[in-house]
């Protein structure tokens, strides 16, 4: 490893982190990795013209094992030289059915032409080395002339493509598969990024190979969510490796704004033909207190005198194909009300195949947020609220998602679960309060 360490002579960081992972290698000590942002000199070691911002991937494992209390010195293991500073988000890096390992790096597509902004858009370098760290480790680039790993400018909401809609490096980026539900036993693979949107793509990649995405697979390809959930990322099952490893995958994020927070957990999977689904994970249970079954027919609002600002709901509708909803008509429920406006959780709906799902927080300070609902060719469907007092959070069909924050009631009685109702829509709901979810009084 000395020899290695020498090759970075020169560079002077103490920078904060970027972003980074945490994996564990093939002699079980976790490590975590990171990329420094910016150095005052950068590698001169590597090159003598570096620019600041050039400085390698980094890890730093865990001395004492599994207590992770004791860290060892930083181990340089990935040189990656670019026309512009940038954060490089790398992935968690894995072990694929090769026996080699992989990380890939969140870059934009446009460093040999550099023009800015970058029509080409995002773009995940992919390197390779037979191991993680110590004298086996040797590190190398892969598809650099071939587009990298995955590069796009795409977006996708619903139906509609928005080409040109990514025109900078990916950021935060996230790479995973063996997901629940998978069609392919596990084959299928996820990249997750946050430019132009929290965005995700479904698609196919062999072990050192270009990522492909199922462009043409409704629902393979779009938001993970359209409100303020950003910078997500998987954790879940047993091992360390979200790659190659079926097991579950569960994604957290960060609220974004100031103040920040941490995002409620949600359970990821794949439909039988490769969508992507999210759920809250159902550990989430723990919090509930009573339960009121709520028949949405009856139009009466839910009592929520005894309710607290922590609330759940999970409600299901249905309407008759040959008569849906009007555009006009909105139905669904409203929380955090008491008789002086609301947040409001709603669908409408242009047809029996057209709806779209709303958060609305508007009269309570917040922003009405809005996005296709997939229907699937049935007239169901569901919603999963769960409420945190200027949180909202919100799942439609398992696939629109928002998070509605900065959400101000008007006063602390702002406690009321009510109906909103429209012709020829029928359903029931349950609501629970909750518990508090921390140890302040």
């Amino acid at each position: 490893m000395a020899a290695v360490q020498e090759t970075y002579e020169g560079m002077d960081s103490s920078n904060s982190p970027c972003s980074g992972f945490v994996t564990v290698g093939d002699d079980g000590v976790p490590c975590a990795g990171f990329r420094q942002c910016s150095s005052s000199h950068g590698a001169t070691g590597l090159n003598p013209q570096a620019h600041a911002w050039d400085v390698p991937l980094e890890l730093r494992c865990a001395t004492d094992g599994a207590n992770m209390t004791q860290w060892g010195p930083s181990e340089f293991i990935l040189p990656f030289y670019y026309f512009r500073g940038l954060p490089y988000d790398p992935t968690r890096p894995w072990k694929d059915s090769d026996g080699k390992w992989y990380v890939a790096m969140s870059t934009d597509g446009c460093n040999a032409s550099k023009a800015r902004p970058c029509p080409a858009g995002g773009r995940l370098d992919l390197f390779t080395s037979p191991a993680l760290r110590g004298a086996d480790a040797d590190w190398t680039q892969l598809l650099a002339d071939e587009g990298g790993m995955f590069t796009t400018n795409m977006t996708v909401s619903g139906a509609v493509r928005s080409p040109g809609a990514i025109t900078g490096e990916f950021v935060t980026s996230g790479y995973f598969g063996g997901l629940p539900g998978d069609p392919d036993g596990g084959r299928t693979r996820v990249v997750t990024q946050n430019r132009a949107g929290p965005t995700f793509w479904v698609g196919k990649q062999e072990a050192g190979g270009k990522f492909e995405a199922l462009w043409d697979v409704p629902g393979a390809v779009g938001h993970y969510d359209y409100g303020s959930l950003t910078m997500a990322r998987t954790l879940g099952s047993a091992d360390a490796n979200q790659v190659n490893v079926n097991g579950r995958r569960v994604l957290l994020g960060w609220i974004g704004g100031s103040v920040a927070s941490q995002s409620l957990p949600r359970d990821l999977s794949l439909s039988p033909t490769h969508e992507l689904l999210q759920a809250f994970v159902p550990e989430l249970q723990v919090l509930r207190e009573t339960q009121e079954p709520y028949a949405v027919l009856s139009g009466a609002p839910y009592d929520g005198a005894k309710a607290t600002a922590q609330v759940e709901v999970v409600a299901t509708f249905s309407f008759d194909a040959a008569k849906p909803p009007t555009p006009a008509d909105k139905f669904g429920f409203a929380v955090l009300g008491n008789g002086d406006g609301a947040t409001e959780v709603y669908i409408q709906c242009a047809g029996a195949a057209d709806c779209t799902a709303h958060v609305d927080s508007t009269s309570q300070g917040g922003r009405l947020l809005s996005a296709p609902l997939p229907m699937l060719g049935n007239t169901s469907l569901s919603v999963h609220v769960i409420v945190d007092g200027s949180i909202v959070e919100a799942i439609f069909n398992n696939r629109t998602a928002f998070v509605n924050d900065h959400i101000s009631p008007s006063n602390d009685d702002a406690t009321t679960v009510s109906l909103l109702n429209a012709d020829g829509v029928t359903g029931t709901a349950s609501i629970w309060t909750l518990k508090q979810a921390n140890n302040f009084p």
